[in-house]
């Protein structure tokens, strides 16, 4: 068994796609956000390495859950 069809199997790359686009919606959501409560430039920067780190525990757990 490949590993792709393996990583098919176990719905990593739903999981991705998944993260990715709850990602995209909350950056979204903290541009619009972010002016309003006055915070620093710095805060969605902050938020985007979080969400960075964030994928590889979430592609792990995938993995590991099924």
């Amino acid at each position: 068994m490949s590993l792709f069809s393996e990583l098919q199997r176990r719905n990593v790359f739903r999981v991705a796609i998944a993260y990715a686009v709850a990602s995209w919606v909350l950056l979204q959501i903290v541009d619009v956000v972010a002016p309003i409560l006055e915070l620093p430039d710095w805060a969605p920067k902050l938020i985007l390495l979080i969400l960075a780190i964030g994928l590889v525990p979430a592609l792990i757990f995938a993995w590991a859950f099924e």
